[in-house]
């Protein structure tokens, strides 16, 4: 099992106001529940328990969310941008009062520094995709750890805490990698299998269907159609008294 990341020495051995302001700061920057022992990375993931696409190691909305609430909360979650679709998703959040937590590819945010500036402007969370979007699983430690080294420096000061593994695929090796680099592994409950082409009206059944207080929706901000859906959906949550926040892993010391 897992532990929270370990303080680096250089900031054990800072001066004293030094390094209790160091070692604040990484400590909120890491969920309470991210050095349990409850989350078994080894189980719940990978091609044989993912045949519907939601990963479910044991455990892990514990340690990324917090315990099963009845509270009428929302986290959105977007992987794979920024794309050109970011701005008009960002565009109705904002009219909406709604956040969400973007996981982006690297290589994509470099491209995009102005989207970021913007997301953070709007208190969204900004978490790590990857540089490349490989499955980790299946790459050495240290591409791992290039892939979200890489990412980091991409999105700069104000990254989230948090990592979501391309397709779901985390195992005990990746999310300790993970966890050392002080981000924790993020999954979610439900999908709207967006990389397919669907009717808008079957896209918006989805998300109505995925809510439920505490639910964590994966969707792609890279498809206009989940953006209309979004879009759509955003009066009618409100409507129904659900708030949209930013998944807690992935609140920064500043959120």
């Amino acid at each position: 099992m897992l532990s929270a990341p370990e303080i680096p020495r250089s900031v054990l051995n800072a001066p004293r106001n030094t390094a209790a302001v160091a070692v604040t700061v990484l400590l909120a920057a890491v969920p309470a529940a991210a050095g349990t022992p409850d989350v078994d990375w080894d189980h719940g993931s990978g091609p044989p328990n993912m045949a519907k696409g939601l990963p479910n190691p044991p455990g892990w909305y514990r340690a990324a969310v917090g315990p099963r609430s009845p509270e009428k909360v929302l986290y959105l979650t977007f992987d794979d941008g920024p794309s050109p679709q970011t701005r008009p998703l960002l565009r109705s959040l904002r009219r909406h009062g709604a956040h969400a937590t973007f996981f982006v590819v690297g290589a994509a945010a470099a491209a995009a520094p102005g989207v970021l500036s913007v997301m953070r402007r709007d208190g969204h969370a900004i978490g790590n995709h990857t540089w490349s979007h490989p499955r980790l699983t299946d790459v050495p430690t240290a591409v791992v750890r290039r892939e979200i080294r890489r990412t980091r420096r991409a999105v700069g000061p104000g990254g989230a805490p948090c990592l979501r593994p391309p397709f779901g695929l985390v195992d005990e090796r990746v999310a300790h990698e993970a966890l050392r680099q002080g981000l924790m592994p993020v999954m979610w409950t439900a999908h709207v299998e967006d990389w397919n082409p669907h009717p808008l009206s079957w896209t918006v059944a989805r998300l109505r269907a995925a809510t439920r207080p505490g639910a964590v929706i994966l969707m792609h901000d890279t498809h206009r159609q989940t953006v209309h859906a979004v879009r759509t959906m955003l009066p009618r949550w409100r409507a129904r008294g659900y708030r949209l926040d930013v998944v807690p892993a992935c609140k920064t010391p500043t959120s």
